[in-house]
């Protein structure tokens, strides 16, 4: 593995911090982490139209760094004006007040985080101001030029923590009647967010305004309408770094070059569309795009009436949202793919690893671990790697194929409740580590409790409404999983993991003593990917109990020349379903279609 690369240089920091958030989360611990989470993205959206970078965002503080003190000092006044102004408008008590603290000096970056005696000096003059204040070094104060509408009052010289010297400390506002001042237009994009795309960090993108296509004007408020919408769920999906409405409304009526728009906001990729109305229907279009390659990375259109105007605005919303997140994963994947290895960061690594744990091979599963494993050491708090991690070991130990470490069991659920401490408010994160609590620890509760709470955050993640899906009919409720699933194929019908929708669906209906609709649906995951064992396991078992007994036998050929290990006993120790007669149900049908039930096996499918 190639050593860290290390920097040195003066820089500008920015130190926030959400004021008294323990007291917000136990008011209410889910509105208290959505909202705070909101705002470090806006925030990180704000630090980005000024020409700096986020170098570090975690619980409830952010790191930024900048160039120029006067662009760190308009980015926090012009955050904290637009927070104020949300906070106003809520109705309770849970309101994500930051502090922030600016000072100069030297840094070390090492592979995109950012450390020193100038981070610890901002989060100290952080720690000086009020709700929603902005404090500064004195350094900063004398590099900012007098034409700008910044004013000064003067803390005096402080003893802070850490530091021998007293250090000259600023509260700073913005003067009485003026405007804040706007980000500088430059030709492209500013150094540090050209650095940051550089670095593996999240994919972004930026939704721009569709355009209205129609000869009627009141369809305005229609299309701005939707794209904040998308723009809002998208902001949820904490793999991708969204734009936020303010920036990408900025290019509102204009005929623009998609690579310019891309370079002047920092981004990857770039969604855009249209509207058309016709008499009471309306058409709406929309495109992703690759703004490096300029290639179309997907593209669908979608017609409704305009009889409930806000329920055709949810549906289109899901569906965009559903549809676009597996396509900007998979092009996530190729890009990772034309990466020297050598120059892989964490995030690279995971990308690697995802489409050979979707392979569904032993092979693949162990050099998807390998590429895991090398991501938590990069960062030890990644919390998908952690959570892939666990989901890879949940592979191995239910499919009989092979130990990867001396305990993969207590590696697994290590994993899994390192991957939810490290990150408790990622959908994905989530329902992947309550899976394999529940796969492999039987911890039914808390492997539900995380399920939920990612289904709260974030339900227009196909994957995450299947996973939820099917950790509910392992935990005996199917009827409440089926919807979760047909939700998963309905926003995301060309998903490449459809395979797994389908087959979960199948089982679902399994379980409930539906037989034929468990064929169907089988063979619909079938004719999708013919690789995964447990779509034969649910169809033969199907068969069995359809009567269908050459079916049947055929089908458990298929399943054994894919898991040679499987036997009817060793289904009953490690198949995971907590409703036991269902299961033996499940393996009545499974010993008539001609599965073997010898007590010597090892481990078995899952």
């Amino acid at each position: 593995m190639a050593p860290d690369k290390l920097s040195r240089k003066l820089a500008v920091l920015l130190h926030a911090d959400v004021v008294a958030s323990t007291t917000l989360v136990q008011l209410d611990e889910t509105v208290a982490h959505q909202r705070m989470q909101n705002a470090f993205r806006e925030f990180s959206t704000t630090i980005e139209n000024f020409g700096g970078c986020t170098r570090e965002l975690r619980g409830d503080a952010l790191v930024a760094e900048f160039e120029r003190a006067s662009d760190a000092v308009a980015a926090a006044l012009a955050f904290q004006q637009a927070n104020s102004a949300r906070n106003a408008d809520l109705d309770d008590d849970i309101r994500p007040w930051l502090r922030v603290g600016i000072s100069m000096g030297e840094v070390v970056i090492a592979d995109g985080t950012v450390t020193g005696a100038g981070v610890v000096l901002a989060q100290r003059l952080e720690q000086l101001a009020g709700n929603g204040g902005v404090v500064v070094q004195g350094s900063v104060v004398e590099t900012i030029p007098a034409r700008l509408p910044f004013e000064f009052d003067s803390l005096g010289e402080r003893e802070l923590k850490g530091f021998e010297q007293a250090v000259r400390a600023f509260a700073v506002r913005l003067e009485d009647g003026a405007a804040l001042p706007a980000p500088e237009q430059a030709h492209g994009a500013p150094a540090a967010r050209r650095d940051r795309q550089r670095s593996g960090d999240k994919p972004s993108i930026a939704v721009l305004p569709f355009a209205n296509m129609s000869n009627d004007p009141e369809q305005e408020y229609f299309a701005d309408g939707m794209v904040e919408d998308i723009i809002t769920a998208l902001s949820h999906i904490k793999q991708w770094r969204v734009v936020a409405r303010n920036s990408s409304f900025v290019y509102k009526g204009q005929n623009v070059d998609i690579r310019d728009v891309a370079q002047e906001l920092g981004v990857r990729y770039v969604l855009e569309g249209s509207v058309r109305k016709g008499g009471n229907r309306v058409r709406i279009t929309g495109q992703l795009i690759d703004a490096e390659s300029g290639t179309h990375l997907w593209a669908d259109r979608f017609d409704g009436d305009l009889d409930d105007v806000f329920e055709l605005q949810d549906r289109i919303t899901e569906s965009v949202v559903g549809a676009i997140e597996p396509s900007l994963r998979v092009a996530e994947i190729e890009r990772s793919q034309h990466k020297p290895t050598d120059d892989m960061d964490a995030y690279d690594l995971y990308l690697r690893a995802l489409p050979l744990l979707q392979s569904m091979r032993p092979q693949q599963n162990r050099q998807a671990l390998d590429y895991l494993h090398r991501a938590v050491t990069l960062d030890p708090d990644y919390g998908l790697a952690l959570a892939h991690l666990a989901w890879a070991y949940e592979e191995r130990l239910t499919r009989a194929w092979g130990a990867y470490s001396d305990d993969d069991t207590a590696t697994a659920i290590d994993m899994a409740r390192r991957a939810i401490e490290a990150d408790r408010d990622d959908a994905l994160v989530l329902v992947l580590a309550g899976f394999v609590l529940i796969m492999i620890a039987r911890d039914y509760d808390q492997g539900l409790q995380a399920v939920n709470r990612a289904l709260e955050i974030n339900p227009n993640i196909a994957f995450v409404s299947f996973l939820g899906g099917a950790c509910l009919i392992v935990s005996g409720d199917p009827e409440t999983g089926i919807p979760l699933i047909e939700a998963a194929i309905r926003v995301s019908p060309g998903d490449p993991n459809a395979f797994f929708f389908f087959a979960s669906l199948a089982l679902a209906h399994l379980c409930c003593g539906r037989y034929q609709q468990a064929r169907e649906q089988a063979m619909r995951s079938l004719r999708i990917y013919d690789g995964w064992d447990t779509t034969w396991r649910v169809l033969a078992a199907a068969q069995a109990h359809l009567g269908q007994l050459d079916d049947a036998r055929a089908s458990v050929e298929r399943l054994r020349g894919l898991a040679p290990n499987v036997t009817v006993s060793g289904l009953r120790e490690r198949w995971p379903l907590r409703d036991r007669d269902v299961l033996e149900k499940i393996l009545e049908g499974l010993s008539l279609a001609g599965l073997p039930d010898a007590d010597e096996t090892t481990r078995s499918g899952g």
